[in-house]
């Protein structure tokens, strides 16, 4: 044990064991407890409490008021028509992106561009599995990967090089 260690140990050994306020609080605290509830706080507590069972018994209502032959699967439907959106807006940005800067064809690019169609066909069959059986993970696995590949040849296919010629012209 270090000296600091000692000495911290003395002074916590003469430290007192229990500690106990200057006056007795428990009269006060008492007299507290037993005094009347003004009325504007009563008021307020009643106003409360009827707000409580309104706010309540609105919730209940539309509980009650709720469709119980809910589709589990129209969710996950929505999802999918709302992610095929979301990856054909990426696929038109791209594209534009590309019209924007004209970009030149490379003669690189055809093995990319064939890729690409077939991931999109790919895709498109997918979708059409998918929208028949919204729970299959594997086909959601699946489909979600061909979108992403999709952006990635795009995005590859717009870096691609393009040859010159020996002035420098683009051929």
């Amino acid at each position: 044990m270090s000296n600091n260690d000692e000495q911290l140990d003395k002074m916590v050994s003469k430290l007192p064991k229990a500690l106990s306020p200057k006056t007795d609080l428990w009269p006060e605290i008492e007299k507290r407890l037993d005094a009347p509830v003004g009325k504007h706080t009563n008021h307020w507590r009643t106003l409360a409490l009827a707000s409580v069972i309104i706010i309540g018994a609105l919730l209940g209502l539309q509980q009650i008021n709720k469709p119980t032959n809910i589709d589990p699967n129209q969710a996950l439907l929505a999802s999918i028509d709302n992610i095929q959106m979301q990856h054909a807006n990426q696929v038109a940005e791209l594209q534009m992106m590309g019209q924007k800067v004209d970009w030149q064809s490379s003669p690189f690019s055809s093995p990319v561009e064939t890729g690409i169609k077939q991931l999109r066909q790919a895709a498109k069959e997918i979708y059409q599995s998918l929208k028949l059986n919204p729970t299959d993970q594997q086909l959601w696995e699946l489909w979600l990967w061909t979108q992403s590949r999709e952006i990635e040849l795009l995005t590859q296919a717009q870096s691609l090089p393009v040859l010159q010629n020996q002035n420098g012209d683009t051929i």
